[in-house]
């Protein structure tokens, strides 16, 4: 259960300063006013007996005459008059004696009874010596005279029992006032509790649900009190909270999707240097950094991150820097994050951009550039050579001149194939591509097409084989396109089997129907020089040749590097695509998937 701090506050407060003015009252009419009521009554009950006394000593004929009448002058002063000297309460010499309920009360303060059989005189006040202390306060006088030659006593007592009676009534009234103020106070407390506590909680638990991101609770508002519009106000506020917190939800979302999806990486550092925030591409960025610092041989090549970052500490300016690791390639900002006003520190950014790609397109385009000139150089030279000995007539006989022409015409051949398969490339690449499909006896189609390579196999040794089901596959396809494809990957693995010094030097065309699959799987499996693990992801990429591994290989030069790329264009074409399996030293393995035709693509075509 929570304590009511603010209620019990409020309500000891208020209590202690109500009690406070209660207890001084009472003690100030306790011993104060009570007091000084009974000196006054005494002094001036007192003042009333000395008068009669004086009247007794002046005039005692009058005061016998008038004892009763003067008695009776004032209810709580009592004359007796004793004509005798010696006290007896039931003589008859008593001209007027006190009544019983007096003479009880007289009898009941042992002072007076002490006194009260003297002859002489007596003057006693309850409130003037402790030993005649009473629980009622009185005046008693004994005053001696003589009326007509015979001794007699005046008695004379005031009593203030209607003060007692008065006090007494004042003490029930005082124990009636504190039971009331109790009532009081239980009452105001639950009034607190329920109009001052309770609500503050709630307000302060609401609070606490702002702070957690929970809106879904409102204060109730009655009234129009400070404590309503205060409820009101964290209304109003609990909706904007919940407002703004939506829109930095969302912008935060959208700033975390964007650096999760960007291809720049991001990586954030206090001004101590503490990593505090990287998105995907900067942590693969610092793992790549991590594995791969351990591995620069030359220190001089080394970039030290840390100390790009120290630099930028220092100086408050921006750095940008490359970095080439054996797989990647990296152009890396350091942003300085300054304060506004004071411009101190407060963090750096750092922006690294993958230019792998980008790099290794450039070293291809290079790569190709050069391969091309190669390539075309070659035939230029031989068609300018022959075409000018033909002028010159250095070919004497008719069959010579048929030679070289017929050389001429090989070489032109093969420039145009070049430039056919640049431009088919950049065409498929560009999405103009149109394919001519026709229905084909893929059996009959690929074993034509191995016979095609049977003079160059046999030239450098190498065994062609063809495997086939016994069934008939139908498939529709452009075979012009289909023919570069094959021609490609036939012609790559005979030229690079016979680069090998094996006993067995095989290229094997597979024709497979997969009918769970619902597609024709075509592979052309040879029994080369394989390709290099790390030259798998890229062998299908413009311009990419593999030649790492093969630079002993002189007739592996020969090439544009975009061969499997237009492969793979056509293939992708026709909807199928083409995977490669390869163990270097062992042999490669092109495995091409095309969908199955069915009955509704044959009746379009």
């Amino acid at each position: 259960m929570k304590i009511n701090v603010v209620a019990i506050r409020i309500w000891l407060i208020t209590f202690g300063i109500t009690l406070l003015s209660f207890v001084f009252t009472t003690v100030f009419y306790g011993v104060f006013y009570s007091q000084e009521i009974k000196e006054n009554y005494m002094d001036e009950y007192e003042q009333i007996i000395e008068n009669v006394e004086r009247l007794a000593t002046a005039d005692p004929h009058f005061l016998l005459e008038n004892i009763e009448p003067i008695n009776n002058f004032h209810s709580q002063v009592n004359f007796a008059l004793l004509l005798e000297d010696t006290y007896t309460p039931n003589d008859d010499e008593w001209v007027l004696p006190f009544d019983e309920q007096e003479q009880e009360m007289i009898a009941e303060e042992p002072g007076i009874m002490d006194v009260i059989d003297s002859s002489e005189s007596v003057k006693m006040r309850s409130d003037q010596n402790d030993e005649y202390d009473a629980t009622i306060p009185y005046v008693f006088h004994i005053q001696p005279t003589v009326i007509d030659g015979e001794d007699a006593l005046l008695y004379s007592w005031a009593d203030l029992s209607f003060l007692v009676t008065l006090e007494r009534r004042i003490s029930y009234l005082l124990t009636g006032l504190v039971l009331a103020h109790i009532f009081a106070a239980v009452y105001y407390y639950i009034y607190l509790k329920r109009n001052v506590s309770e609500p503050i909680n709630a307000m302060t638990n609401i609070a606490f649900d702002f702070a957690r991101d929970d809106f879904s609770h409102q204060l109730p508002i009655s009234g129009r009190d400070d404590l309503s519009e205060l409820a009101m106000a964290m209304n109003k506020m609990g909706h904007s909270l919940e407002t703004n917190r939506m829109v930095v939800k969302q912008e935060k979302e959208l700033l975390s999707h964007i650096l999760d999806n960007i291809e720049t990486g991001i990586i954030y550092y206090d001004s101590d240097k503490t990593l505090l925030l990287s998105n995907p591409v900067g942590d693969l960025f610092l793992t790549h950094y991590q594995i791969e610092e351990s591995n620069f041989s030359d220190q001089d090549e080394f970039v030290d991150i840390e100390a790009k970052l120290d630099e930028v500490i220092q100086e408050k300016a921006s750095v940008e820097f490359t970095i080439e690791m054996e797989e990647t390639y990296y152009v890396v900002t350091v942003l300085p994050l300054l304060e506004s006003e004071s411009q101190d520190l407060r963090g750096l950014v750092v922006s690294t951009k993958d230019l792998t790609k980008e790099h290794r397109l450039d070293r291809m385009r290079v790569d190709f550039i050069n391969n091309i000139s190669h390539e075309l150089r070659t035939p230029l030279v031989m068609v300018q050579g022959y075409s000018e000995a033909i002028l010159d007539d250095v070919a004497e006989s008719i069959e010579e001149k048929k030679e070289m022409a017929q050389i001429i015409r090989d070489e032109s051949q093969r420039m145009n194939r070049m430039v056919n398969e640049m431009l088919d490339l950049s065409r498929m690449e560009a999405g103009y591509i149109e394919l001519q499909k026709t229905e084909v006896n893929m059996n009959s189609y690929l074993r034509n097409l191995l016979f095609r390579f049977d003079n160059m196999a046999s030239d450098v040794e190498v065994s062609l084989q063809m495997e086939a089901p016994k069934e008939t596959i139908h498939q529709m396809l452009d075979k012009d396109k289909m023919d570069q494809v094959f021609v490609n990957l036939i012609n790559n693995a005979i030229r690079h089997t016979s680069m090998t010094e094996k006993s067995e030097k095989i290229v094997t065309l597979q024709l497979l129907k997969e009918e769970e699959l619902d597609e024709v799987v075509m592979i052309v499996k040879d029994t080369g020089t394989g390709i290099p693990e790390d030259d798998l992801p890229y062998i299908f990429d413009r311009f990419f040749k593999a030649d790492k591994s093969r630079n002993n290989y002189s007739s592996n030069a020969k090439g544009t590097g975009i061969g499997l790329s237009l492969v793979k264009n056509i293939i992708e074409a026709h909807g199928g695509f083409i995977e490669v399996e390869s163990t270097f030293g062992e042999g490669s393995a092109f495995i091409i998937h095309i969908p199955m035709s069915d009955e509704e693509d044959d009746s379009e075509e």
